[in-house]
């Protein structure tokens, strides 16, 4: 796995946070980002952290980008729009490439990239290219699998 450069966000195992989720259950397929919890971080990974719900107990693995302390006095929308500004260097980390597409208009072709601590509806497409920079590895293992003769080329 390959990461961009940025700064590691500083969350500690047993602090509380909150997680941003999408929900695509919209009309006119929009997406709606809210927080939810609060989760406790039980683990620090590369990227991501695994939270803890701390009613149902159930576990998520979450991107940095996806957190915010859980203090009632950071909650106002000033603190969060210097949160969303801070986290705009994050580091991002590819889980694995889904799916492959031919764009006619930049005559490139795409990848369909899941990333660690993000929901798959936050999937992306990407430039070969660009992965073939960042995550080499990745994307001939892909390629390899793929039954397009046409990525192959």
């Amino acid at each position: 796995m390959a990461a961009k450069n940025g700064v590691a966000a500083n969350f500690d195992v047993g602090y509380f946070v909150l997680w941003s989720r999408v929900d695509q259950r919209l009309p006119n397929n929009t997406l709606l980002g809210q927080w939810v919890g609060p989760f406790q971080v039980v683990a620090e990974r590369a990227h991501s952290f695994q939270i803890r719900h701390l009613v149902t107990g159930a576990e998520y693995e979450a991107h940095a980008t996806r957190l915010k302390y859980y203090v009632d006095s950071a909650l106002s929308v000033t603190e969060e729009i210097l949160e969303f500004v801070a986290g705009q260097g994050m580091i991002m980390t590819v889980k694995y490439i889904t799916d492959h597409q031919y764009n006619d208009t930049l005559h490139r072709w795409n990848l369909k990239v899941s990333w660690t601590g993000q929901q798959s509806i936050e999937d992306s497409w990407e430039s070969v290219d660009e992965l073939l920079k960042d995550v080499p590895v990745l994307v001939r293992e892909y390629v390899e699998k793929s039954s397009s003769d046409l990525l192959r080329a």
